[in-house]
């Protein structure tokens, strides 16, 4: 009887542990940008969905990096995180903004 009681709230953390690694509903990470840019980041295994300023989320793939994670796709976007900074920048500017991660009260 003792190990039921050990093992099932067990489960339950570990299940709850992959959900969290693996992102969904309502585990995103939020940042915000030296020139007023809010990105919203959805990160699921090597991808990351970004929303840009409340817009659609469009889909990065990492790529490899010396430090931190690179995110890019085809459109320009790129992102760069490391810790709790990043540097986010697109193709059309001619240069990154430093982003902060923020907590997003629910």
């Amino acid at each position: 009887m003792h190990r039921i009681d050990f093992v099932a709230p067990a489960l339950a953390a570990l299940a709850l542990s992959a959900c969290m690694s693996v992102g969904g509903p309502g585990v995103s990470t939020y940042y915000e940008c030296d020139r007023g840019t809010r990105l919203k980041i959805d990160f699921k295994g090597d991808r990351a969905l970004v929303s840009v300023n409340g817009g659609r989320p469009e889909a990065m793939r990492s790529t490899p990096a010396a430090s931190g994670t690179i995110y890019e796709n085809r459109a320009g976007w790129r992102l760069h995180t490391k810790g709790n900074e990043a540097m986010w920048n697109t193709a059309l500017r001619s240069a990154p903004e430093t982003c902060r991660q923020v907590v997003v009260p629910r």
